[in-house]
């Protein structure tokens, strides 16, 4: 005969062998199937050329003042004449004028599609390629930067570079 504490010992084990099957289903579901979370990425939207032109003009700012600190410190040192720092302050000057302009009609109230024309035509008459074509080559490497940031503006409007 089986006695009392054999039978609790039994019916013990029955109800953890019971409980075992769903441990078993617990652990194969988590490992078999990881949890995904779909990533998603917002699309970067393009920079829209009015601050692009914007940046730039900033840029242009710095350039100018570069541009011209590089000349006179390039005439002190010998490597260049001041006919040459002429020149870069000139091609400096138009350059600033020009900028000026260009921020003054970004901060209007016109439509880009007017604002684009205006920045053009103010780029245009500003007669920098003019300027580039008539200083020596050791002051075109000066403005070579400005020439740059110039093109920017340029190729934001959808001109010609120069």
């Amino acid at each position: 005969m089986v006695s009392r504490g054999e039978i609790e010992r039994i019916i013990r084990g029955m109800k953890r062998i019971r409980s075992l099957p769903l441990l078993l289903l617990a652990c194969l579901l988590l490992t078999a199937c990881p949890s995904t979370t779909p990533t998603t990425t917002t699309p970067v939207a393009p920079t829209p050329p009015q601050i692009t032109v914007a940046n730039a003009v900033n840029a242009l700012a710095q350039a100018v003042d570069g541009a011209v600190t590089t000349a006179m410190a390039a005439r002190d040192a010998g490597k260049m004449d001041q006919a040459d720092v002429t020149a870069v302050e000139a091609f400096a000057s138009a350059i600033a004028g020009a900028g000026k302009q260009v921020d003054a009609e970004l901060r209007s109230t016109d439509a880009w599609a007017t604002q684009r024309t205006k920045i053009l035509v103010m780029v245009s008459n500003s007669s920098l390629a003019t300027l580039k074509a008539h200083i020596s080559p050791a002051a075109q490497v000066t403005v070579s930067t400005l020439v740059i940031v110039v093109n920017q503006i340029l190729s934001a409007v959808g001109g010609p570079t120069i």
